[in-house]
């Protein structure tokens, strides 16, 4: 397996981690006052993370490792497969349990066909795409595997139409290809919400924190795609800085944040990511 790949899944975990000090706080100048410290991993702020401590996972990468031990174990993805390896998971899961996870589970329990996912419109399915590298020699097929695991759980047009394109961006970033010119290159492929998305975030004027809150703190895709254009468009060649403002922007962070790790890390190696962040990291790959 080519390293690099476990490159671009140790970024979206460390950015996951990071993330969990401010995340789904939705006050900038809570953060701002908090005694979080930004070169290091932190504990959550937030209620919702009750469980959680420093070096640990939101429930976004919890469930990223769940799709990486999976691949490990069984050298591809498949759908019928995995999404029982995910519910047995969550049947025993002491962690946040989000709307689209409930409603996957629901739709289970009624006997609902594959591809069983909520209506969703959480941008957060993305970010968890790297291990699908692992078994996808190609293009094609790591399009195909994206889909399919992100129908799993995020089952709307919104959510699989973004999914592909920054798997996309991924693939040719992957290959050397430049991450904005990429992200130029393949835009106009897409509808025209993509397009708007894409142009938003690369031509938003206002500093990071100002820019972020005006595209929407939320969890949904309509405000985070922008979000993470911005920032990939702003710290293109500083993985520290681009993880940093993205934390401190707030709110879904984490969702920001597993994509533009992803994505700097695939353009530039692991050489850019804090080894102290690594090292505080609970979870090791």
């Amino acid at each position: 397996m080519n390293e690099k790949n476990f490159e671009i899944i140790l970024a979206s975990f460390v950015a996951d981690a990071y993330s969990l000090g401010a995340h789904w706080v939705y006050s900038q100048d809570e953060i701002k006052d908090s005694p979080l410290d930004w070169n290091h991993l932190n504990s959550p702020l937030s209620p919702w993370h009750p469980s959680k401590r420093k070096g640990e996972f939101t429930h976004y990468g919890d469930q990223m490792s769940w799709l990486y031990e999976h691949i490990l174990n069984e050298n591809e993805f498949n759908q019928t497969n995995y999404i029982k390896v995910w519910k047995e998971h969550m049947d025993t899961y002491k962690g946040y349990k989000d709307s689209s996870t409930k409603d996957t589970l629901n739709n289970l329990k009624n006997n609902e066909e594959l591809p069983y996912g909520a209506k969703s419109h959480d941008l957060s399915i993305i970010g968890r795409i790297p291990p699908l590298l692992l078994v996808s020699p190609d293009e094609k097929t790591f399009l195909k595997n994206v889909k399919d695991f992100v129908g799993l759980t995020h089952n709307s047009e919104e959510v699989l139409e973004s999914a592909d394109f920054f798997a996309k961006i991924l693939w040719l970033v992957n290959l050397g290809n430049p991450i904005i010119q990429s992200i130029t290159d393949v835009k106009d492929e897409y509808s025209q919400t993509i397009k708007n998305y894409v142009n938003d975030g690369l031509n938003n004027p206002h500093d990071t924190l100002e820019a972020i809150e005006e595209f929407g703190l939320a969890c949904s895709v309509n405000g985070g795609f922008q979000g993470a254009i911005y920032i990939l468009n702003k710290y293109d060649d500083d993985f520290k800085s681009a993880i940093t403002m993205n934390a401190k922007a707030g709110g879904d962070s984490s969702a920001r944040g597993m994509i533009i790790a992803m994505l700097l890390v695939a353009a530039y190696g692991k050489k850019v990511i804090p080894n102290n962040w690594i090292s505080q990291m609970a979870y090791k790959i």
